[in-house]
């Protein structure tokens, strides 16, 4: 967990990065003010080894339940994930994810809610946008270049979560010792410049305390940071 300390002494280090802009733009009908508003995500586990509790659904009702009480506190996008980013948790392969996520995502979707599914399989990807999800939470570099363009063709956007290793139930030991953003940028504009209709529009943001993540809109365009 970040303390406010730490926080302070990265905008003394990087005060004026914190003043740049970003690209906003919408997802679904709503409009993301990325400058002006922060953007809230509320978070619903499906699995049963989630070390975050309270997030902890273990019914597609009791799924739909929190996630419109979420809605009603402010959440901005539902984030919906069928497996634990602990170690020791249990691995949900691709047809189970699928079971767990469908339901809960088709239910948030009719009631109006913007959702995000957390995944790092194509084949999950692509079966959570045609049941309504908006946003990839993609936890996994190692087959990114097909979720993007999965992404790109439904018009949603995706959250790029900082993983070393394929994903993040196989991870390998990383440095932090330097901004890994420009890392992803750079990949993200080779991959843009080389594959027509995979650019995107991005903005970095935080999500949770060890995951640096950038968000971004699927689009035939050169990809842009702040």
């Amino acid at each position: 967990m970040l303390r406010l300390e730490q926080l302070a002494e990265l905008v003394d280090k990087h005060r004026a990065a914190t003043q740049a802009h970003v690209r906003e733009f919408s997802i679904g009908d709503q409009f993301f003010p990325f400058n002006t508003r922060p953007a809230v995500m509320g978070v619903i586990n499906l699995s049963p080894d989630s070390w975050y509790r309270e997030s902890v659904c273990l019914s597609t009702d009791s799924a739909l339940a929190r996630g419109k009480v979420l809605h009603a506190q402010g959440a901005d996008i539902i984030d919906v994930g069928a497996e634990s980013t602990l170690a020791h948790a249990a691995r949900v392969e691709e047809e189970a994810q699928a079971s767990r996520l469908l339901p809960v995502i088709e239910g948030l979707h009719q009631a109006g809610l913007i959702v995000s599914a957390e995944t790092y399989h194509p084949a999950v990807a692509r079966l959570a946008l045609e049941a309504g999800a908006q946003v990839l939470n993609l936890t996994g570099p190692a087959r990114s270049e097909e979720i993007y363009r999965l992404a790109a063709s439904h018009d949603a956007a995706v959250i790029i979560c900082y993983v070393e290793g394929e994903h993040v139930r196989q991870v390998t030991d990383f440095s932090l010792d330097a901004d890994p953003i420009p890392g992803c940028t750079s990949s993200s504009r080779a991959r843009s410049s080389s594959q027509p209709g995979s650019g995107c529009k991005s903005s970095s943001s935080i999500r949770g305390s060890v995951s640096t993540t950038a968000t971004c809109r699927t689009a035939p365009c050169a990809c842009a940071t702040n």
